[in-house]
């Protein structure tokens, strides 16, 4: 990942961690996947992914739902040119600024999460489970409680912050169109739906890497064919979804190794391989030196 890009991810981390707030950049032209290190830099950043929102969206009628209102955002910013304060259909507030290059509105900046009123939430989680069966009021309830905090910032605060990095990814596009000739054209609306598929994606996945996973039930999830989540992985990683699972379990069993004096069959298991053999093959492949030999050497 470029210098800058870096830097880029670092601060949108430091905005969340230190308000506790959380980021999303909503993309309305594609600027984003045409460059690689600029798409690996925003990808944690790309869909709202916390319990409360992953539940919710977890039905697709509130998964459609959640897409057309990036519509709706795209429609509002065009129409003020203006940041604003908005609540989404499960009683989230959030402040979206405008990401813009030149007179062209590409994308914005989202920061929430922003309780509203407990009584208005109440009745919003309540007409929305009541339509959907797969829904249970209760658990809705209990994650929006325990997932959604107010921020640490008055918004006269946190808006520079929003603004700074709005102006940032403006100019970072105007950059790409001169040197991708594939951005040139992309100013034109575009639903990010990829976005939140990718990121609904890795997300299951990190949260089920104990769990046998297939792209059957990971598309499932997402709401989207088999073959369309797959073509969307390998373009925007470069990798197939079941190697893409072993990097994630792989990572998780190195911090295991370095924190903990389990086995490696024990280890293995809980980041979701049945075979211990299998575990170290997978494991030697992608760092380069065997599970046993990653401990030795790094533990200290």
């Amino acid at each position: 990942m470029g210098e800058s890009y870096r830097h880029l991810t670092q601060y949108l981390q430091r905005l969340q961690n230190r308000y506790q707030v959380q980021i999303c950049i909503k993309d309305f032209c594609g600027f984003i996947p045409i460059n690689k290190e600029l798409d690996e830099a925003l990808r944690p950043f790309l869909a709202h992914t916390n319990p409360y929102c992953m539940y919710m969206k977890s039905d697709q009628t509130h998964w459609w739902l959640c897409l057309s209102m990036i519509r709706r955002m795209y429609n509002k910013l065009e129409r003020t040119q203006k940041a604003y304060f908005g609540v989404c259909h499960g009683g989230l507030g959030e402040y979206v600024v405008p990401i813009f290059s030149g007179e062209t509105l590409i994308g914005s900046v989202n920061a929430g999460f922003f309780p509203v009123r407990e009584e208005k939430v109440e009745r919003r989680i309540c007409r929305s489970c009541a339509q959907e069966p797969s829904l249970d009021p209760e658990e809705a309830r209990k994650l929006y409680r325990s997932c959604i905090r107010t921020p640490d910032i008055a918004p006269e605060d946190l808006l520079p912050g929003l603004e700074l990095v709005a102006e940032y990814l403006g100019q970072s596009y105007e950059i790409l169109r001169r040197t991708h000739t594939e951005a040139v054209g992309t100013a034109r609306y575009y639903t990010s739906s990829e976005d939140t598929i990718l990121s609904h994606a890795m997300e299951y996945i990190r949260q089920n890497t104990a769990n046998k996973i297939t792209v059957g039930e990971l598309a499932e999830f997402c709401h989207c064919s088999e073959s369309y989540l797959s073509r969307i992985f390998k373009r925007r990683t470069g990798l197939n979804i079941n190697v893409y699972v072993n990097k994630v379990r792989v990572e998780q069993a190195k911090n295991s190794l370095l924190l903990s004096s389990d086995s490696i069959g024990e280890i293995a298991s809980r980041v979701g391989f049945s075979d211990p053999n299998y575990f170290s093959r997978v494991f030697t492949q992608i760092i380069g030196i065997s599970p046993k030999e990653f401990r030795r050497r790094f533990r200290q």
